[in-house]
């Protein structure tokens, strides 16, 4: 596999970023919930951009706001560097 130029480099980092991000929260949870005197709770929460178009589900009046501000810039980005 060959990465060239910064924009490869970046969307790389961010891959191993999230990879890191998701195992070090499984972990955190998972030390919870062996202590055994805390109750996890679990809730599915997204954003998924079919072509221009954000589909949000599962947060509150607050965070659903923020979440369809993120993916109306994620769907300019997307615009801008498409070319």
């Amino acid at each position: 596999m060959q990465i060239s130029g910064l924009f490869g480099i970046i969307g790389l980092s961010l891959v191993v970023l999230g990879i890191v991000v998701i195992l070090l929260g499984v972990a955190f949870v998972m030390r919870q919930s062996s202590q055994g005197n805390t109750e996890v709770r679990r809730e599915s929460k997204g954003i998924i951009l079919l072509g221009p178009i954000p589909i949000v589900w599962g947060y509150g009046k607050k965070g659903w706001a923020v979440a369809i501000i993120m993916g109306i810039m994620l769907v300019l980005v997307w615009f801008m560097f498409r070319g």
